[in-house]
Order: structure tokens, then sequence, then C-alpha cells
């Protein structure tokens, strides 16, 4: 291609006199022919004694009002006013058609058409693939005129992204993007003599798709794959209905003050650290020592976040070896409500610097909890959550997000066992809108009956994934060994090889 970008070999002489007495000569370097270059009116000419080339720009109205000159050594300058002119050779093309064709230079253009017959009209940019946007937008009425726009930028990383921005401006389905296999450019492949090659490059342009967009018929061995499971819960019930959980996925838990939903998740991550993978904890409502507790009593069967079990070092050491000295468990250090911007920014090292693979939240209503409930929270809530959301989508990390209910008015309240519903979240709609799992935890605190009392429903609220809801399992706590067990299914409950 000749004429290139501007650079500081460029200048601008726009109350300079246009050249004139210009002689059409065959351009035998660029392989372009007398008549190609007549058409196009690109001339030669001298200039202060030395030989030039003269691309000429024309305004809407046909008049001659600018030229760009290419000197010896890539010295290039424009004289006239170039802003008010069209694209190179848009004055030889009518308006509306069959297709059109769009070059980043000069050169290139007349490659096209050349290789084309000389019937198509073939276009350029005014200053290349710097100027892609400005230039495009201007004649953008008379571009969608034509049925077809193929766009033939040149084959380097400026070219690729000016194609992706030119395409953005065009109807859907109206620009097509030409493929020039090996060659870096239109006047590069007329010179090799591969006319023949450009031409059909420019009748197999291929209508452009956007980045995400696919037809899915070029997926079927994808699709054909058999799915695997999702990463266990340690519950079967849960399985049986979510079939585990995935990367990218946001599960949010729910459930009445006090039903215990951070024993419920700490049952989780433990599970997650015996199968190997490594886990993120922001826990707001307990310290990383009392957490840190908790995971390490799991193992033992023993609740030693509490001051009056008694356990020996060695059975610490075994436990604690097993749990957090694998070096998989990450925990943010910070107690009470933050900022949101500062929570996700802590979340996203422990993904992209860390290497968590899974993220558990409790509770995301603490990071608000200063704000106003009629107003600020909701709103915060909403950037909480969208936050998490897309990170969960550009890490592929799963998020287990802790969220509150809230308080019905004149009815049984969910400590005493009342049926959690969507509408019962706290705060925004978003919560379950964005997840891809809601998942309840029911039980009556103040039961006469001890088993009663100490029996946990999970139920399945959402389910994006398999579209199962409803109760999954009870779960029944022992105060000995401060385990969550389904009496369906205890071996696997606490069974440390898990």
């Amino acid at each position: 291609m000749v004429v290139e970008a501007p650079s500081k070999s460029n200048s601008s002489k726009s109350d300079a006199p246009l050249l004139t007495d210009l002689e059409f000569i065959p351009l035998a370097a660029r392989g372009l022919s007398q008549d190609i270059c007549k058409k196009y009116g690109y001339g030669v000419a001298t200039l202060s004694g030395v030989k030039v080339q003269v691309a000429p720009y024309y305004d809407s109205k046909g008049r001659l009002v600018a030229q760009k000159v290419r000197g010896p050594d890539k010295v290039f300058s424009v004289r006239g006013k170039l802003s008010t002119c069209g694209l190179y050779g848009q004055q030889i093309a009518r308006h509306g058609g069959r297709m059109i064709v769009i070059t980043e230079g000069e050169i290139d253009a007349m490659s096209v058409c050349q290789a084309m017959g000389g019937t198509w009209p073939v276009l350029s940019l005014q200053s290349g693939a710097s100027a892609v946007t400005g230039s495009l937008k201007a004649q953008l009425e008379f571009l969608e005129s034509y049925e077809r726009v193929v766009l033939c930028f040149d084959n380097d990383k400026p070219g690729r992204e000016a194609t992706e921005a030119a395409v953005e401006l065009f109807s859907p389905g109206k620009a097509a993007v030409a493929d020039l296999g090996g060659y870096k450019d239109a006047n590069e492949m007329l010179v090799d003599g591969k006319a023949g090659d450009l031409r059909q490059a420019i009748w197999n342009a291929q209508v452009w798709r956007p980045d995400g967009v696919v037809n899915l018929a070029d997926l079927k061995e994808r699709i054909k794959k058999p799915l695997s499971m999702g990463v266990q819960y340690p519950w079967k019930g849960l399985n049986d209905l979510l079939y585990g959980f995935r990367p990218q996925e946001l599960i949010t838990w729910t459930a009445g003050t006090g039903t215990g939903k951070t024993a419920i998740v700490s049952e989780l991550v433990y599970a997650l650290l015996l199968a190997g993978r490594k886990v993120g904890i922001v826990y707001l409502e307990e310290g990383v020592d009392r957490a840190g507790k908790r995971i390490v009593g799991l193992h033992m069967n023993k609740p030693i976040h509490l001051p009056d079990v008694e356990y020996t070092d060695a059975e610490f050491d075994a436990a604690f070896s097993a749990t957090l000295g694998t070096g998989n468990l990450m925990a943010y250090d910070h107690f009470g409500s933050l900022d949101e911007t500062t929570l996700l920014n802590r979340i996203r090292y422990m993904i992209k610097g860390l290497g968590c693979e899974v993220v558990v939240l409790d509770h995301i209503s603490m990071v608000v909890s200063g704000a106003d409930l009629d107003a600020d929270e909701r709103r915060m809530l909403d950037h909480v959550m969208t936050g998490l959301r897309s990170m969960s989508q550009e890490t592929s990390a799963s998020f287990h997000i802790v969220s509150h209910l809230r308080r019905p008015q004149g009815q049984k309240s969910h400590e005493e066992g009342r049926q959690v519903s969507l509408a019962d979240l706290r705060g925004t709609q978003a919560i379950a809108q964005l997840s891809d799992a809601v998942i309840a935890a029911e039980r009556d605190q103040q039961s006469d009956d001890a088993t009663e009392k100490n029996t946990v429903i999970l139920r399945v609220l959402k389910n994006r994934y398999a579209g199962l809801t409803g109760k999954a399992c009870s779960l029944v706590y022992d105060n000995k060994t401060g385990r969550l067990t389904d009496p369906e299914d205890p071996v696997r409950a606490i069974d440390a090889d898990y």
C-alpha cells in the first residue's frame, strides 16, 4: 500500500495550489495499468524538480478539492482540504448498487478494482486504518445505499482492529470481510500474480460475525460431547437436583437469622478442600481464626470453635494438615462492612493472583449494612451482584454468596421454620435474577422437639441449569460433632475421604 496514515514525514499545505498537468502512466512496480490509473485520476507530476505520485480527492459535488502527494522515500503531503472530501475514488462510484469494496489505501483500491475487471466500485479510506471511523461515518449514508459492503483492509494488527471498528458502523449483515490469506494487502497479491485469487477473496468475503455470535451448525462436535457432572456438593439431595455446580456459576444461599448459613457453607468449603479445590472465603461476620477452627473441627468431627470442646495436639495437627495445611484455603481477613470496590478487588486478587477456583462470600448483605434500605442498599447490592456475575464469567470461578431474608410482616417468621420463596430475598431482585441457583435453608429454631430444632431443610428455589426445584434434603446438626449430616446419606457427609 502506498499512502499510509499520517506520520512525522507527512505535511499538510491546505493553501498550496493543486498540482495540474498530471501524466497517467502504468505503475509497473505496483502491477497497475495505465487505464486503472486514469480511471481514478491517479497521476504523476513534477514538484520542485522531483517526480511525485498524486491521488485526487473530490467533494460531494464532484469538485477536485484536495490531493495526496507521495514523494521519494515515502514522504507524504496533502494539498487542499482533505477534510471536505469523500473516500478515495468516490467520484466514480454511483449512489447505490449491489456491492462496494473499501480498502485502506489508494493503491489497494486500484488493485482490487483492476482485479475485478474495472467494473465494480472500489474506494479507500482517506488516511488508512488510523482514521477508519471518521472516514466511514462521514460517508455512511452513501455506503449504506449498497446491498453489500466488502472490507478489504490490510492483514496486520492495525488492519484487523480497523475492520472490527468499521463493521460496527454498518447495518447488521451488510458488512463482509475479505480474507487475503497470507498476503499483507491487496496490492501485494496483485504484484505476486494473484489477481484471480484477489478477485475470489472479494466474492468469498464472509459477512462479519462479532465475537460471541456463532452459528450452531459449526459447533456439532462441542454439542455432541457428553456432559460431565459438576463439582459435587457434600449432600446427595442437592446433587440430585443441581447436578453439582460448574465454573462461572453464581449460587446464592439464603436463610433466616441463626438458621445455620455459615455452618452450611463451611461444610461446603471443607468438602471442596478434601476434593483438592483451591477456595477463597470472605466471612464478614466471623474472623478468620474462628472460620479456620470451624474447618479443622469438621475434619475432627468436633466443634472446636466452641470453648468447651477438648482435643489433643495430635488430633488438631492431623486435621490441620489435611485441611488448612494444604495451602488451598485463602481468606480475606476483615470483619464488618466494607465498600464494594474493595470487596471486588480482593476477590479478584484471590482468583487471578492466588488461583482460587471457588469463592464463598458470607454475607453479601454485610457489604451494604450501613446503607439506607430503601435506596442505597438496593443500588449497592445491584452493583455488587453485577460485579460478581461479570467476574464469574471473566475468570470462570464459581461463587457461593450468602444473603439474608426480609422479615415477613404479620406472618410466621423464617426463624420459626417458615418456608422460603424467592420473593423473600432481601434488598434487590438482582440477587435472584443473576444467580444460577438459589438454595434456601429452613429451620424451626424454637421447636420443643430437639430433632426438629436441629433439622435444616435445604430447598432449591432456582435452578437455571436443570430446572429442578423444591426440597433437596434434610440435614441434622449434631451438637457433639458439629456436623450437618443427611440421615439418608450419613456416610458421605462425614467421610474424610470425600
